[in-house]
């Protein structure tokens, strides 16, 4: 329900703020600015900012809320993506009180649509590719009974070998011994 994952939007949110400094020194693609990190801190905290205080248990307006507080505080590229991601999965529960897997799927790879819509150029080895490898095995793997922390292992798992791939291709990042700082920072 939205109280869930107003819980898991905070973890997800604490776990950004803690590693940002790592998200950051990771940053080389497409500019190395260093500052994916932050900027995805800055951008899920202001999606954070507009449930925190909500009482809110439904979890399509909760995400909807999330989206238009990610809309308007992204930053960066890093933080713009993001903000598709949260777009497309509050399109994909629009209105629905609670959220099972099969619905946990589907905004899974409404996400990853939205958020490839809104590259001009979609890069894989990115942010992009993270999203997409994790709707594909969700799609894949996650069965309509499976308990939801069990989803969570499995995306994880999903996204933390997605990035470790990114290297492979795209070759800026294999040069600098760098996985994609975005693919990091939503992982």
């Amino acid at each position: 329900d939205g109280g869930t994952l107003k819980q898991l939007v905070f973890a997800g949110l604490t776990w950004l703020r803690t590693n940002q400094e790592n998200v950051n020194a990771l940053n080389v693609f497409p500019v190395p600015d260093g500052d994916t990190g932050t900027n995805m801190v800055l951008t899920l905290q202001a999606a954070y900012n507009e449930i925190k205080d909500s009482s809110e248990t439904n979890v399509g307006v909760l995400a909807h809320a999330l989206s238009q507080g990610a809309l308007m505080g992204a930053r960066g590229n890093s933080g713009v993506i993001l903000s598709q991601l949260l777009r497309g999965f509050a399109r994909a529960l629009d209105d629905n009180v609670e959220m099972d897997a099969e619905l946990l799927k589907a905004a899974f790879t409404e996400s990853k649509e939205t958020a490839y819509k809104g590259v001009v150029r979609p890069v894989e080895g990115t942010i992009l590719t993270v999203a997409k490898d994790t709707a594909v095995v969700a799609n894949e793997k996650i069965q309509p009974d499976t308990p939801i922390f069990e989803i969570l292992d499995i995306v994880l798992t999903a996204a933390k070998e997605s990035v470790a791939n990114t290297p492979n291709l795209l070759p800026i990042l294999k040069q600098a011994g760098v996985v994609d700082s975005g693919g990091e920072g939503l992982y």
